[in-house]
């Protein structure tokens, strides 16, 4: 694409998600994994029970196991006598039979001895000695019992595929004595941040360089999402070597990120590369800051890889993340990203807006109020770091006034 053509079309946001979602192919292949090792992992097929849970009758708290039928007509003015006959406590495997007008002590979860039906609470009897009790209430047969089923019957659907792992699942699959199951794999991704003025981190930057902070942020940022993190790279720009490490990525992820190289300039080959050896769906999206984005997919051989080229300059390609990377991996990854919490605040100044342009506004409080932070650009990297809230005018408003109530993404927490 010559570089003379500027940016064909600019795309709204909603248009540029539109385009994304349409276009874009994840279609991952099944695999199987220790249960254990689940959490946040999406099932690949519905999982039944094979057993019955607890899988024996129990008792449901601690006091004495009972014949219920026995304890019928028992009162406070008119008590029934039963004989202390031993102990049973969890984990123990073998129950003796329970013989007429006994009871023996039994701890929760611990299995009814044979020929029980019920199990009577410590403060509905009298403990006359360390041999006999008294019951002064009736019982009803299972009062105070599980049954083998209570919790799980053999058949019964656990989860539906599609299901996202939490750790209590973990626990209910564990506790059925399911240890491995079928999910989808995880999304593999590699990042590539571009630019000859790169350096790597740690360095202290001469004139014209800069140090590659982005790469590691969005590293960072993938941890939130249970994702495959494949290569992480930093390159020159070099026409004929990114085009080369594109495609080797390309053969082995389902999604590229990089960052830089993607305006209009003289070296800004991310659009040329992307349309040379695949598809570009979008370059150019009405927001500020954050325009120069490329979204499309590249080639190699049957597959086609999606790719996300971000603007360099750091705040532009957080926003773009946040806006284009950040659904696709909640559709992947069925999980939730950070810049999630909003909130409503009060505006203490007009804060202007570009009719046509999604704008993206950083809000300092100040006192009761909140003001535009003065640190702007999308390159200033602190302007995200100092500021409270982000604030997100669309496309078609002008603008609040001041005292307009706005509703607000949280960058740092309230109570900091």
């Amino acid at each position: 694409m010559p570089k003379s053509s500027g940016f064909k079309q600019v795309h709204r946001v909603s248009e540029a998600l539109g385009i994304l979602f349409e276009k874009h192919q994840f279609i991952p292949e099944p695999e199987d994994i220790a249960t254990e090792a689940s959490f946040n992992r999406i099932i690949a097929n519905d999982i039944r029970s094979s057993v019955n849970l607890p899988g024996f009758i129990r008792s449901a708290m601690d006091g004495f196991a009972i014949i219920a039928s026995e304890t019928h007509g028992a009162s406070e003015t008119t008590p029934i006598p039963f004989k202390i006959f031993g102990t049973i406590d969890i984990g123990d495997q073998k129950t003796p039979k329970l013989s007429s007008m006994t009871v023996m002590r039994i701890s929760t979860g611990a299995p009814l001895p044979k020929g029980a039906d019920a199990v009577l609470k410590l403060e509905d009897c009298e403990i006359v000695d360390s041999n006999t009790i008294e019951v002064v209430l009736p019982l009803t047969k299972w009062k105070n019992v599980a049954q083998a089923d209570e919790d799980i019957k053999v058949g019964d659907l656990l989860f539906e595929a599609g299901h996202l792992m939490r750790p209590y699942d973990i626990g209910l699959l564990e506790a059925a004595a399911i240890n491995q199951i079928r999910v989808m794999r995880k999304p593999r991704i590699s990042i590539l941040s571009t630019g000859s003025e790169l350096i790597p981190s740690g360095h202290i930057p001469k004139i014209g360089q800069v140090v590659d902070s982005n790469r590691p942020a969005i590293n960072a940022w993938l941890t939130e999402f249970n994702v495959e993190l494949v290569k992480s790279k930093q390159h020159g720009d070099n026409l004929e070597e990114l085009t080369r490490v594109i495609l080797e990525m390309a053969s082995e992820v389902d999604l590229i990120i990089t960052t830089g190289g993607t305006s209009v300039g003289t070296r800004d080959y991310l659009p040329q590369i992307i349309q040379e050896i695949g598809e570009y769906w979008v370059h150019g999206v009405a927001i500020r800051p954050g325009k120069p984005i490329t979204i499309g997919h590249i080639r190699n051989d049957a597959k086609r890889t999606t790719i996300v080229a971000l603007p360099g300059y750091p705040l532009a390609a957080f926003l773009n993340f946040n806006l284009f990377v950040v659904p696709l991996l909640e559709k992947w990854t069925k999980q939730v990203g950070s810049w999630k919490q909003k909130t409503i605040v009060t505006l203490g100044q007009k804060v202007p807006s570009v009719e046509g342009m999604r704008d993206f506004v950083r809000l300092k409080r100040d006192g009761e109020t909140v003001k535009i932070l003065r640190i702007t650009g999308a390159g200033i990297l602190s302007s995200l770091t100092n500021a409270d809230y982000l604030l997100e005018i669309p496309e078609d408003n002008e603008g609040y006034p001041e005292g307009a109530e706005v509703e607000v993404i949280i960058l740092r927490p309230e109570n900091e």
